[in-house]
């Protein structure tokens, strides 16, 4: 017996960032790092630093982490629906999270 399947083309594959795994290191103090990967491989990583206190000429983003390094090629590689808004507000949810509990 021979099964009739149905041939899509061009068709896109949308990936949501709750299917990425993120990884968070503390590598030392007031600086973080995310490895962000997709089925065990690795599509980029983000390294965060405590944003300033206080500023004198440029306003910063109080009490936060600001992105200061990215490599995120992979995850626009591939074509994924994800834009690097999303990942830095991701990561600064995450190491959020991470400081409260």
């Amino acid at each position: 017996m021979y099964h009739s399947f149905t041939l899509f083309t061009n068709v896109n594959i949308f990936i949501h960032m709750e299917d990425f795994v993120y990884k968070m290191d503390v590598i030392e103090e007031g600086r973080i790092r995310f490895i962000i990967s997709l089925n065990e491989v690795e599509m980029g990583s983000l390294y965060f630093e405590k944003a300033k206190k206080t500023f004198h000429r440029k306003p910063v983003s109080m009490n936060s982490w600001a992105c200061i390094d990215a490599k995120v090629e992979g995850l626009f590689s591939h074509g994924h629906d994800i834009t690097p808004k999303q990942i830095v507000e991701r990561c600064q949810s995450l190491i959020g999270e991470y400081m409260k509990g």
